[in-house]
């Protein structure tokens, strides 16, 4: 199935605000949850020259990415499911980016950040992240083939607007580094 989405972002925190289309090609086995992480993750680190699926010459790929001056990954950003393993390997393979994780809920990210201590080398170099319980699947619901899709950041609060409906929840942060080994 292919998704359009009208993202319009509005981050207060860092009195941001931007607009950018998107269009995804579903894969198969990827459910809506999943590409609504994308939308959530893209509006949550927004920059203009971050890719959404990008094209990756590596044995792992990013969903989403920001590249620096030398092509490098300044920024590498997961959603939903991904192993310690995986974790570990880029973050110790591109040691000079950032990483972020993006699940579906604050339990799932501290789960996961738990797991990852004494398994991922560099785990300071993570961010994890997750919404309140069933907020993802409330939004991703409301997708369909066209969307205007407006987030909206402030604080701990995150909301999202589709169709003219609001959905709330706060958001959970996870700095890895603060986690200890």
């Amino acid at each position: 199935m292919r998704l359009t989405v009208d993202l319009s972002i509005n981050d207060y925190d860092r009195e941001l605000f931007a607009e950018r289309k998107l269009v995804f090609e579903q894969r198969e086995g990827e459910g809506l949850v999943h590409v609504m992480l994308k939308v959530l993750a893209l509006a949550l680190y927004y920059e203009p020259k971050l890719q959404v699926e990008p094209t990756f010459e590596d044995e792992y790929k990013p969903d989403l990415l920001l590249r620096q001056d030398d092509y490098r990954p300044a920024l590498w950003i997961e959603c939903g499911a991904v192993s310690t393993r995986k974790l570990d390997k880029i973050t110790f393979r591109y040691y000079t980016a950032r990483f972020a994780v993006v699940k579906q809920t604050g339990r799932e990210a501290a789960e996961l950040a738990e797991r990852c201590k004494g398994e991922v080398r560099r785990l300071d170099k993570i961010e994890f992240v997750g919404f309140e319980k069933d907020f993802c699947l409330r939004v991703a619901e409301r997708l369909s083939g066209r969307n205007d899709v407006i987030v909206i950041r402030s604080g701990k609060s995150v909301q999202v607007v589709i169709g003219g409906v609001t959905e709330s929840s706060e958001l959970f942060r996870i700095e890895a580094g603060s986690l200890g080994k």
